[in-house]
């Protein structure tokens, strides 16, 4: 006798296939499966990144300053020249952190300068020249000539070059290094390493730094715009593409820049063009920052004016009648407000000159007419 229980399993497996509800799953699962493959198909159609739309949202300042910043380059770049000096002494290698950089010979030193006349006269360091044999200097088109220096200023760390050109060249303005602020936006252009007409962007970090010489050019400007080798002499610019600073050295790894000021180069580039040489100007005292006993002696407040400590004997100051105990407070239509202010101030200015000093002496006002002597060898 047919059992039919014998069938049963088939039944109970079957079974699920018939209860309700299953085929909606089933064109769930169908369906999703279909909509993986057609997102997967539809990726590969896209391409491979998002091109750029200038409908794309951007600050109208913020392109407007990198346009500016784009011209400023323009202007300037093709009045910077870099150079390769064939020295006597070895060049300094980069720091063994740097990448590589093509090979030259070892007694090739790299730096810049910047074109101040058409005919061809360029600013840089005095150290990017020191004993050189012969200086090829390739200008922002390519073009290489030679130089001559025709003035130098060891102790300034300023030398006077004269390209060997007949064709008019591309200059830079001079500025006025003296109304810098601290925040005010510049620019430094360079061979830094040895790579041609670089340009750096930074602020003004701070004014009238002290250290080296910094009481022959009022105190350095110093920068977070990198400076680095090779940056040496060329020029550091404010916004209108004038110059405002010589770069010339760095603290670190380049992380801080300083740069001599413009005002203290063009006082002696007279002097370096006509006799190849600077004589600094002299008075013959010591003088210090008026402090709280000083201010109250005086009836004055701080920053107007340094003290004057000592007089030299027979020394033009001396000779002028300032005496110890005086205030000086303008040094030929200059106004002193720090002892940084007043040695830049001399030193700036020929030797035999004349010049009206205003000071304070005893809480009135007096003026002396006062020679300008040289500064002593071992003084500079």
């Amino acid at each position: 006798m047919y059992k039919p229980h014998v069938f049963q399993p088939h039944c109970v497996f079957i079974a699920p296939l018939q209860q309700p509800g299953f085929g909606r799953i089933a064109i769930m699962l169908l369906t999703g499966l279909l909509v993986l493959i057609s997102s997967r198909w539809s990726m590969a159609q896209q391409p491979l990144w998002t091109p750029s739309s200038r409908s794309a949202l951007a600050s109208s300042t913020l392109i407007q300053f990198n346009r500016e910043l784009q011209q400023l380059a323009t202007s300037v770049l093709p009045a910077v020249v870099s150079f390769k000096v064939h020295t006597k002494r070895e060049a300094d290698a980069p720091p063994e952190t740097h990448p590589n950089v093509p090979d030259s010979p070892s007694q090739i030193a790299t730096g810049s300068g910047f074109i101040i006349r058409a005919d061809g006269l360029v600013v840089t360091n005095d150290h990017v020249v020191e004993d050189v044999i012969r200086i090829e200097v390739q200008l922002y088109d390519g073009g290489i000539l030679e130089a001559k220096v025709i003035g130098r200023d060891p102790v300034g760390d300023l030398a006077l070059l004269k390209l060997q050109t007949a064709q008019p060249l591309p200059v830079v303005p001079l500025g006025r290094s003296s109304e810098l602020q601290v925040g005010q936006l510049v620019a430094a252009f360079g061979s830094p390493f040895g790579f041609e007409h670089t340009m750096t962007f930074g602020v003004v970090s701070a004014i009238k730094r002290r250290f080296m010489r910094s009481g022959l050019v009022g105190g350095y400007i110093q920068t977070d715009a990198s400076i680095n080798t090779g940056n040496s002499g060329g020029p550091l610019v404010n916004m209108h593409g004038a110059v405002v600073g010589l770069n010339t050295a760095t603290v670190g790894r380049g992380e801080l820049g300083f740069a001599i000021p413009i005002d203290a180069i063009k006082a002696v580039l007279p002097q370096l063009h006509q006799s190849g040489s600077v004589h600094r100007g002299w008075l013959g005292v010591q003088i210090q920052p008026l402090d709280g006993d000083h201010t109250h002696e005086t009836g004055i407040g701080r920053n107007h004016g340094v003290y004057v400590l000592d007089v030299l004997n027979d020394q033009p100051a001396h000779r002028a009648g300032i005496l110890a105990g005086d205030v000086i407070t303008q040094f030929n239509g200059t106004v002193i407000q720090t002892p940084l202010d007043l040695q830049s101030a001399v030193a700036g200015t020929p030797v035999g000159a004349t010049v009206q000093v205003q000071l304070l002496r005893k809480k009135a006002r007096q003026v002396v007419q006062l020679t300008v002597g040289e500064m002593p060898a071992e003084s500079q």
